[in-house]
């Protein structure tokens, strides 16, 4: 299983983005933040590939999407 977050800055003005968010397929969970992001969200699918898809087609092309920025998670030991 390949996961992101997804921090989300909308374009002014722009409501109900957590809810656009949590009708896209692979988006697990959404959540509006206070600070410099409007949202994050919980990424899930079968592969990198499959999460870039959705980042990059379904999300960034919401139209009160303004910019986004990615962090692929790892199951990695520290």
């Amino acid at each position: 299983m390949a996961r992101a977050l997804v921090f989300i800055n909308t374009k002014a003005g722009a409501n109900g983005v957590v809810e656009d968010l949590e009708k896209v397929e692979g988006v697990s969970e959404a959540h509006s933040s206070k600070g410099m992001y409007d949202a994050v969200a919980m990424v899930q699918a079968d592969s990198l590939s499959e999460v870039k898809d959705i980042v990059s087609y379904r999300i960034r092309n919401m139209s009160s999407v303004k910019a986004t920025l990615t962090l692929t998670l790892i199951d990695a030991p520290f």
